[in-house]
């Protein structure tokens, strides 16, 4: 039986004598002792942080007692702003039994109040869930309105580490989603993978970003356009990897359930998502692949419930899946590939894993010629249909190609900024922009050499 004392050190209450009879739980104290209404997040006095430590102290004895240390996770699910909070919600809510821990971070109160089941204190749920609200204003519509209020967020990083990062935690993955075309998103993703760093350097960081389709507003093209080279200018040496997902190809991502049932990238998404929270550390192998490849953007394809009897082999499922990927590839520039493939033990009892492997090794080597390292993780599952999920992860793909439906977008936004000389409204410069649309260049040309020098 385990014994935990609670030790809490001089936290720095200084609470000034106060004769007036009051009732001490119609108030909360700021730390130099200003009474403040409960609610405020800032003392209105001194603009101190207000802190609820009865709340603090029971969070850590509650801790303590469920023994949560030992549920720290390997696995830790980051959902930014409306999207990436959804699919995050109902990857743990309506996918299978996922061993991650999971943190939503909404830019204020009302994009996280659809989430009933978290609770509003911040404090963890009963199924795993940490929520944030960042407390920005939805009336700022880029990206580069939001990253001053980000240097020195301590609630956040705070946060962070309460959902499971670790410095102590060898093999840890954290996965980050958010649709880029949210101003949030595009905001803090460079700002939440440093910190994620500088807690646990080991950690391997998978950005699953997703783009607007062609049909949204320039604006959100343009923050997407920025957000992507902003995290690619600020990840390209980390050993991070960026999945990016396409929003025309979202639109478009239909899978058949096992009873038949028609199911859209609301549910894909989550369950490509618990493909990767699952097998962690064939994420971590390709990662460690990826940095010393210089790889870092991945196109994905998945398919769901495909039929073995009626496609004969993986090599015709894969050939299949590859028609309709989440974002463009070039076969002839991928260099790195991973398939995680769930498959029916009755599938394996007639077919053995050796088989499959084999397969996946010959349509590797006939389709992307300059391909250096693979890796295939093959998930038995009791099931009693023939039906195969499959998820490619391709690295190698050009950004010029997965950019391209932001294009026109980003380039009308941009003009419009010059014509109205808007910069200093929008916290931003044609040098900046000029960088940001550097990034991709010299990330495609360094890939280009790349594949020159390994042919």
């Amino acid at each position: 039986m385990y014994h935990y004392v609670v030790s809490i050190i001089d936290m720095n209450i200084r609470i000034r004598p106060n004769n007036r009879k009051s009732n001490s739980d119609s108030f909360i104290l700021c730390p130099d002792g200003h009474k403040n209404v409960r609610g405020l997040d800032d003392c209105a006095t001194c603009d101190s942080p207000l802190i609820n430590f009865q709340q603090e102290l029971k969070f850590i004895i509650d801790m303590f007692t469920n023994q949560n240390l030992t549920k720290s996770k390997k696995i830790i699910n980051l959902g930014i702003g409306l999207y990436g909070s959804q699919t995050i919600f109902n990857l743990s809510t309506h996918t299978y039994q996922s061993s991650s821990n999971y943190l939503v971070l909404g830019s204020s109160k009302s994009d996280l109040e659809s989430f009933s089941d978290i609770k509003n204190n911040n404090v963890e749920s009963n199924n795993g869930i940490f929520k944030f609200d960042l407390n920005i204003s939805n009336e700022i519509n880029l990206w580069s309105g939001i990253g001053s209020n980000l240097s020195e967020n301590k609630q956040l990083d705070d946060h962070i580490r309460r959902v499971g990062i670790n410095e102590n935690i060898q093999d840890q993955t954290v996965i980050l989603t958010g649709l880029l075309g949210e101003p949030l998103v595009s905001a803090i993703t460079p700002y939440v993978l440093r910190k994620i760093q500088s807690i646990n350097q080991g950690t391997s960081r998978i950005i699953f970003s997703v783009l607007p389709s062609t049909t949204d507003t320039d604006q959100i093209q343009f923050n997407a356009y920025c957000g992507l080279s902003r995290i690619i200018k600020s990840q390209k040496a980390s050993g991070d990897i960026l999945v990016v997902l396409q929003g025309n190809a979202l639109e478009k991502m239909i899978g058949i359930d096992r009873s038949g049932k028609t199911l859209n990238s609301d549910v894909l998404v989550p369950r490509m998502l618990n493909l990767i929270s699952e097998h962690g550390t064939t994420i971590n192998n390709l990662s460690r692949i990826a940095k010393s490849l210089k790889v870092l953007a991945f196109s994905p394809v998945y398919v769901y419930g495909r039929s073995y009897e009626i496609y004969d082999n993986i090599k015709n499922i894969l050939d299949d899946a590859a028609y309709f990927p989440l974002s463009p590839f070039e076969f002839e520039s991928i260099i790195l590939s991973i398939a995680i493939i769930r498959v029916p033990e009755t599938v394996l009892q007639n077919i053995s894993s050796k088989r499959i492997e084999d397969d996946y090794n010959s349509w590797n080597r006939k389709r992307f010629p300059a391909l250096k390292e693979s890796l295939l993780h093959i998930v038995p599952v009791r099931e009693t249909s023939d039906r195969m999920d499959v998820l490619l992860l391709l690295g190698g793909a050009k950004l010029e190609n997965i950019i391209k439906p932001l294009q026109n977008g980003y380039d009308s936004f941009k003009s419009y900024i010059h014509d109205m000389e808007l910069w200093d409204e929008f916290n931003i410069t044609e040098d900046d922009l000029k960088k940001l649309e550097n990034t991709f260049v010299i990330y495609d040309k360094n890939l280009n050499k790349l594949l020159r020098t390994r042919s």
